[in-house]
């Protein structure tokens, strides 16, 4: 029924519409959204922190530091993958009116992390050269792509198929689509910046390292890092499923509700 959308054709969709069905997503699936954004995210790098804490850098800290970030950041970079899978199927399910439990959304998100990392890159190299161009295109590629990745989630589009459906759905909505996805950018990166700059105080490490002493990374509180940890998942998964509300709620707006649509993928 058209009552059960969170909008009809007529009017569109909106920064309410979008953000509500966040909210719900999250509200009435806390495991597999919450959940998998503490395990599959917040977790590991709270361990990478522990597990850094008081490693001492010997003559090359600036070596030491990179070796160690880059590492990371390759591991953390999978794991978001898996995250963000899992959070799109999670959205998803909760548009069919039922949850999806955590060992099911974590298996989508495990095989579709290679598709969204393929979908991402691309998406990536071309804003980025839209933006070095004149800016305005990168911009208006962005929109015109910016639920490229739920699509390959849900509807297992291919690759280059997810963004020719983001295109498609974008289309006749992206001034709306623009205000949205800016709005959602702002404050997760003021809520991603208060995080970064409150552990940066916390410790001071980087001001150590930057001397070139060979130092031993002070430590955060124990309660300060479980803090920060909590803070990230709540952000990371509100941020993506955001992301994924918008793409359904354009999906309605184009081809109205059709709950048995993707029954294939649950099977």
């Amino acid at each position: 029924m058209a009552s059960n959308t969170a909008f009809d054709r007529g009017r569109g969709i909106s920064v309410g519409s979008v953000f509500g069905r966040s909210f719900d997503v999250i509200r009435s699936n806390p495991v597999a959204t919450l959940g998998t954004s503490f395990l599959v995210m917040a977790l590991p790098q709270l361990l990478f922190g522990l597990i850094g804490t008081g490693t001492t850098f010997a003559n090359t800290p600036r070596l030491g530091l990179y070796v160690t970030a880059g590492l990371g950041g390759l591991v953390i970079g999978v794991l978001w993958l898996v995250a963000s899978g899992a959070l799109v199927h999670a959205t998803i399910a909760h548009d069919r009116g039922r949850k999806a439990d955590l060992a099911e959304v974590l298996r989508v998100g495990a095989t579709r992390a290679l598709p969204l990392f393929a979908v991402y890159l691309l998406f990536t190299i071309g804003v980025s050269i839209g933006t070095l161009l004149l800016f305005v295109p990168g911009v208006m590629l962005a929109v015109m792509w910016s639920v490229a990745l739920p699509a390959i989630v849900a509807e297992r589009t291919g690759v280059y198929g997810a963004f020719g459906r983001s295109r498609a759905l974008t289309k006749g909505a992206r001034w709306p689509v623009f205000g949205i996805m800016l709005l959602a950018v702002v404050i997760y990166t003021l809520a991603s910046a208060t995080v970064g700059v409150a552990s940066i105080a916390g410790n001071g490490t980087y001001a150590a390292i930057a001397s070139g002493a060979r130092v031993a990374a002070p430590r955060l509180p124990l309660l300060a890092q479980l803090l920060q940890a909590a803070v990230s998942t709540v952000v990371l998964t509100w941020f993506t499923t955001v992301g994924t509300s918008l793409f359904v709620e354009l999906r309605h707006w184009k081809d109205g509700p059709d709950a048995d649509r993707l029954a294939d993928i649950f099977a």
